[in-house]
């Protein structure tokens, strides 16, 4: 990357956080106790199939945990990406633009071209609204597990990092990990969905129940 590309690069970084601090500070109240359930529900109306790719990533991450590890956390890591941007947020980002030729756009922008970090108490939000957690979504720990769950998200980031930016191979307990983390994020949301009125079918596909 030139000089050139990376203050273009980071010209964008500094838009898009921007824009995202402005939209989820404008309307973080509104969007999660008005808006989040009725956007959620449209958004998966018009998109059924939204789930449908990070689930079939999922069960292929499965199949190669100790044939490819590095392989399968890849799958696995990519399916909670998916889960947590396109499942999760962008129904709620495209709700909160009421333009409607731009909404798509935006919410486009904003969870594709960057991280979940950025949006972790959104996130948290959604699931907190909609699932009652003992302690809330920041402190769920799987069963078993010494550490919760964002936690380990955050350490599978952090080993996917590696293998992106560094070609480094992972071993078999840490594909195991992120698929399990991956997993559990599946069903939290399928849980979610469930809450507001729909159901996710076996191949991944989200319908009124």
């Amino acid at each position: 990357m030139d000089p050139w590309e990376a203050e273009q690069e980071a010209a964008h970084d500094r838009f898009v956080d921007s824009l995202a601090k402005e939209l989820y500070q404008e309307h973080k109240e509104q969007a999660i106790q008005e808006f989040v359930a009725e956007r959620m529900k449209s958004y998966y109306g018009h998109h059924p199939e939204v789930a449908v790719g990070a689930l079939k990533f999922l069960r292929k991450a499965k199949e190669f945990i100790d044939l490819e590890p590095t392989s399968s956390l890849l799958l696995s890591s990519t399916s909670c990406e998916v889960i947590l941007k396109s499942v999760l947020l962008k129904p709620v980002v495209f709700g909160l633009v009421h333009t409607e030729s731009l909404a798509d756009l935006v919410a486009d922008i904003l969870v594709k071209q960057t991280g979940v970090d950025r949006f972790k108490e959104l996130v948290f939000k959604i699931l907190d609204h909609h699932i009652d957690f003992e302690n809330g979504i920041a402190h769920y720990r799987r069963k078993n597990s010494a550490e919760a769950l964002w936690v380990e998200r955050t350490r599978i980031q952090e080993v996917r990092n590696r293998i992106i930016h560094r070609a480094e191979f992972c071993s078999s307990e840490n594909a195991r990990l992120s698929f399990e983390v991956a997993a559990t994020f599946f069903g939290l949301t399928k849980m979610l969905v469930e809450n507001i009125g729909y159901e996710v079918d076996k191949e991944g596909a989200i319908a009124i129940q």
